[in-house]
């Protein structure tokens, strides 16, 4: 059945009534005193047909039911009020509302079978594309672990917890899916860092500083020509960015950023804070919570802080 939205299902639906209203008032007006007109009304009670197969494509098999319903009980009125008391007559009649009803469960189940088929070819495809980000994204994360094997952990870590956080939020599959393969790469920017800058024991310059926060850039560019990996890229790309607008690259604040990529940022602090790194230990988990609960609403969404107080604890 072909997905329509409001305005073009309100076109149809009127296109169908109408269709069916003119012939049926055709049947009415043009009587039967003569042969030709009697060829006529033969006509007209095969183009019922019409909107009939029409309801079937855009609507499915209830929708072709339900027209072939309607007209059967304007055609009966019509034989009853025009053909009364002509039994062989009638019986073609009758036959005919007998084909209005076949036509209408074979087009459905036909309309059905197609769209069936249709979804099959999609799903196919989609796990096609699926299997050909993963594959590209593989290829990424071993260029990762050859650069740096701490940021390739890391990406693991955030990657499967912030799925988690995915699934407490009511995430679809595919969405979850998207999340997990974009926390596996957030940090695939990186590559375009200089080790002298990436790998600093100490606090940054400005300079420096600004060169790791082009990475969500970096690792965009990377990902969008990548088959499929587009919703990735754009996750990857704002997976900084916070709720009141100070984050970065571009300062995107509230709803402009992706759910997916609040959810990422969440999970890629808490990651870095309980992870041991060159110029830190870890944190313990309930030091780093109170610390998310501080930032959380204005530089972390409020709901995914929300999911690792109440769902912990995460590792």
């Amino acid at each position: 059945m072909t997905a329509l939205p409001d305005l073009q299902k309100k076109r149809a639906i009127t296109l169908i009534a109408f269709s069916v209203v003119i012939i049926t008032l055709a049947h009415f007006v043009l009587g039967r005193t003569t042969h030709s007109r009697h060829v006529f009304h033969i006509i007209l009670g095969g183009t019922y047909l019409l909107p009939i197969v029409a309801a079937a494509f855009w609507f499915g098999i209830r929708g072709a039911v339900a027209v072939s319903g309607g007209i059967t009980l304007l055609y009966y009125a019509h034989i009853r009020i025009s053909w009364p008391n002509q039994p062989m007559e009638n019986a073609n009649q009758f036959g005919m509302m007998a084909v209005y009803w076949f036509v209408a469960v074979v087009a459905g189940l036909l309309v059905r079978l197609r769209d069936r088929e249709h979804a099959a070819r999609l799903e196919a495809e989609r796990q096609a594309e699926r299997e050909a980000v993963i594959e590209g994204l593989a290829g990424l994360s071993n260029a990762l672990r050859a650069r740096d094997e701490y940021t390739r952990e890391h990406s693991e870590h955030v990657s499967r917890l912030a799925e988690e956080i995915g699934k407490h939020l009511g995430l679809s599959p595919g969405r979850l899916e998207l999340l997990r393969l974009a926390g596996l790469v957030h940090d695939i920017g990186k590559i375009g860092v200089r080790d002298d800058i990436l790998l600093k024991p100490h606090d940054l310059t400005f300079e420096e500083r600004a060169v790791i926060e082009r990475h969500p850039i970096v690792a965009a560019e990377i990902l969008r020509p990548i088959r499929g990996a587009k919703e990735i890229a754009e996750i990857v790309l704002a997976h900084h960015e916070c709720p009141d607008g100070s984050g970065y690259p571009y300062g995107r604040k509230g709803e402009a950023i992706p759910l997916e990529a609040h959810i990422l940022r969440v999970a890629d602090v808490f990651a870095s804070l309980t992870e041991r790194r060159p110029y830190k230990p870890a944190m313990d988990q309930s030091e780093v919570m109170i610390i998310l609960n501080g930032m959380a609403g204005s530089k972390l969404h409020l709901e995914s802080v929300r999911v690792l107080q109440s769902s912990g604890p995460f590792t």
